[in-house]
């Protein structure tokens, strides 16, 4: 009789070892609080801004309790256009890929995410929030993206949202 009791125990702790009970088991959608956008002033401290300067580098901080952050400025986009050969100075067609894409040099519009040569800018994190740095080029309206993730990256628990930024205007 004190072998089974025994076996039994065993087995019941052996199951509640292999048991989860943390709460990241379940797994709420991210979501994304705030956008500010910062820019050095002449005394050298970060002043909060509405509208970034072309040429001039300036800082989003995404505030948001998600794990992974990145942001899609919207600012740069160029396709390969033509190519001249190695082989006499022939040119090629524009460069598109195997589904009728167009190729990129680069891009970190969101609109393009998938494509070669696409990407969102990587994020730190400091007390404040997710932040990086970006410099607009030209002066225009922009479509700013943020993705944010929660529980690390392609686990089954793996949720991804991407939230409009809103339009930014550079001057």
């Amino acid at each position: 009789m004190k072998k089974i009791i025994y076996f039994i125990a065993l087995g019941m702790l052996a199951s509640l070892s292999l048991v989860s009970c943390l709460k990241e088991d379940s797994v709420d959608a991210p979501t994304v609080n705030e956008v500010k956008m910062y820019m050095t002033d002449k005394s050298g401290k970060d002043s909060l801004i509405t509208q970034p300067t072309k040429g001039k580098p300036m800082r989003f901080v995404v505030i948001t309790e998600a794990d992974i952050c990145s942001v899609w400025p919207g600012g740069d986009r160029q396709i390969i256009k033509k190519k001249i050969s190695l082989d006499g100075g022939v040119t090629f067609a524009d460069s598109i890929d195997m589904f009728n894409h167009p190729v990129l040099k680069v891009s970190d519009l969101y609109l393009d995410y998938g494509l070669v040569g696409s990407k969102g800018l990587k994020t730190a994190q400091n007390a404040e929030g997710w932040y990086c740095t970006y410099t607009y080029k030209t002066a225009g309206t922009f479509d700013l993206s943020i993705v944010v993730t929660n529980h690390g990256y392609n686990s089954p628990d793996y949720n991804q949202v991407v939230v409009p930024g809103g339009k930014i205007t550079v001057k």
